[in-house]
């Protein structure tokens, strides 16, 4: 059966009688075991009439057997095989026939841990036969993007009966990525703190109980500052502040960077390096895209600008260290809008 998204299968399950055979893909957790589950209460199988086996390590007669005995005192057995994507080409010969003729009193749940559409994938044989087969639903939980992943984090904190704002949704995606488990688990820390009494999440909660160490904001905060990204390095350097963060720490990260910067910069354009001998020269790690990150953040800067910068981060270092009576938090919003401008 051609796969269908989540949102489809979550109306098809409610409205429709149960398929002999669930097929669920995807490199998105939380949905995969979403989807497992709905299956389970629409069944409404007890611990009895239902058996989990693992693909790395199968037994395939087990499996066999499992879906072949009747249930006890219930309508139908579950019988679920998790990361299928590592199925044995042994074992798939035989699994392959529960889903080819499949047992009437059985309900099988595959979860196969990988993209349905991966032209790479080794189990595509898999795939293949339960796209093919009319009674079985294959259902795509892929990973979402950032715009569905905020509209998640919205719709669950109203299903908790808290109110938040977009922006700092927008804001929890960021730092927390789009990967809806950890989302999940962000919200519940949040909720868990605030308890039943509190109605509106404010961006002092969010502060107050993140969980990011001083190191992880010092590397986010610099790495927006090389992205020459205003709004998310001014949102983490007030998350600093408020955490309780120095200001001479934070001008030393900021020096760092930006003299970083104006060494590769220099290196580009006043001794005709190349791309790859400059990454290697100021130790830009090669692997995953480090290096192409770096260089997108380097084209946005001006050589003459960070020239600039330098003498800007000096005459902030000079204030916040002699005069008492100057204002360190605006100091340094001023010198990263002034850096980033």
């Amino acid at each position: 059966m051609k796969p269908v998204t989540c949102l489809q299968f979550d109306k098809q399950i409610s409205s429709k009688d149960t398929y002999p055979v669930y097929f669920f893909a995807g490199e998105e957790i939380f949905l995969l075991d979403k989807c497992f589950k709905h299956v389970i209460q629409k069944i409404n199988a007890d611990t009895l009439n239902t058996e989990i086996f693992q693909a790395p390590d199968l037994d395939i007669n087990a499996v066999l057997t499992a879906a072949q005995t009747l249930p006890f005192l219930g309508e139908k057995r579950v019988v679920v095989l998790k990361m299928a994507n590592k199925l044995k080409n042994d074992d798939f010969k035989q699994f392959a026939t529960l889903i080819e003729k499949p047992v009437e009193t059985t309900c099988l749940i595959i979860l196969y841990n990988d993209k349905i559409k991966d032209l790479k994938a080794k189990r595509k044989d898999l795939i293949s036969l339960c796209i093919d087969s009319k009674k079985t639903v294959c259902v795509d939980c892929k990973k979402i993007y950032e715009r569905d992943a905020i509209n998640f984090v919205k719709e669950e904190f109203l299903s908790r009966k808290k109110s938040i704002s977009f922006n700092l949704c927008q804001q929890i995606v960021q730092d927390t990525g789009t990967d809806m488990l950890a989302l999940s688990n962000e919200i519940e820390k949040i909720c868990i703190y605030l308890g039943n009494k509190a109605s509106n999440v404010t961006e002092e909660d969010f502060i107050k109980i993140s969980g990011f160490t001083k190191e992880i904001n010092i590397y986010m905060f610099t790495a927006e500052i090389e992205n020459k990204n205003l709004q998310k390095a001014l949102f983490i350097l007030n998350k600093m502040l408020q955490t309780g963060e120095k200001a001479i720490p934070i001008l030393s990260a900021i020096s760092t960077t930006v003299r970083r910067l104006l060494i590769a910069k220099s290196l580009l354009k006043e001794k005709n390096y190349s791309q790859e001998e400059v990454m290697d020269y100021i130790r830009i790690p090669a692997f995953f895209d480090f290096r192409k990150k770096y260089s997108a953040g380097l084209s946005k800067y001006k050589l003459e600008h960070l020239k600039n910068c330098l003498e800007n981060i000096l005459k902030t270092d000079i204030a916040i260290k002699t005069q008492s009576s100057v204002d360190e938090a605006f100091m340094l919003q001023k010198l990263v809008m002034f850096i980033c401008k």
